[in-house]
């Protein structure tokens, strides 16, 4: 189930992001979805923080997360 939010962020910044996902034809919202679906998968997968952050396992939570934009472009 999708909720509304009000949050405050940096203007500038978010015009940025904004005209890049556009260019890719890429919602806002759905960005920010994959940004904390991908974190929350990062915190289940390196929960343990004595464990050590693999380059292998970075990149496999990155790939992730340009599948789950590619999947919110088609929507």
């Amino acid at each position: 189930m999708k909720k509304s939010y009000t949050i405050t962020l940096d203007e500038e910044k978010v015009e940025e992001i904004r005209i890049w996902l556009e260019e890719k034809g890429l919602s806002f919202s759905g960005y920010l979805n994959s940004l904390i679906d991908e974190q929350l998968k990062a915190m289940k997968l390196y929960g343990d923080v004595d464990s050590p952050v693999t380059v292998l396992g970075v990149m496999k939570v990155f790939k992730k997360m340009v599948g789950n934009l590619n999947e919110s472009k088609k929507k």
